[in-house]
């Protein structure tokens, strides 16, 4: 007897989680660079909080992407759990589009994801 698994979500909100996770990377290393860029003085008042919004924002996607991609292992591994599993996934879906999802691609994703594994019935 084999168990059925959400492989259509499982599918969806792992490749959403790598995007919103690869997002992440990509807008921690752009304000890397970006802050050790010489820009002159007179900016550097009008960078430092448009400069730590942008980390907050890349930090929230990159936190975002790393839960839905472990929340999608897991659903995956635990299918009976797949409700609770899909709701994680919706839920950090959502707040990964304050740091642009993935570039939203995979924040949309995410919550296709999560809906999937929210209807799904073993």
């Amino acid at each position: 007897m084999s168990v059925q698994k959400p492989v259509a979500a499982f599918v969806i909100s792992l490749v959403a989680g790598a995007l919103m996770l690869a997002g992440g990377v990509m807008g921690i290393a752009a304000w890397t660079w970006w802050r050790w860029m010489p820009m002159g003085g007179w900016m550097m008042p009008m960078w430092g909080m448009m400069g730590s919004l942008w980390l907050v924002f890349s930090s929230i996607g990159l936190v975002s992407g790393a839960v839905v991609l472990v929340a999608s292992l897991l659903l995956y591994s635990r299918p009976e759990q797949a409700q609770s599993w899909g709701t994680v996934i919706l839920v950090f879906s959502a707040v990964s589009l304050l740091g642009m999802g993935g570039l939203l691609i995979g924040a949309l994703l995410g919550i296709v994801g999560g809906l999937l594994a929210l209807v799904w019935k073993a």
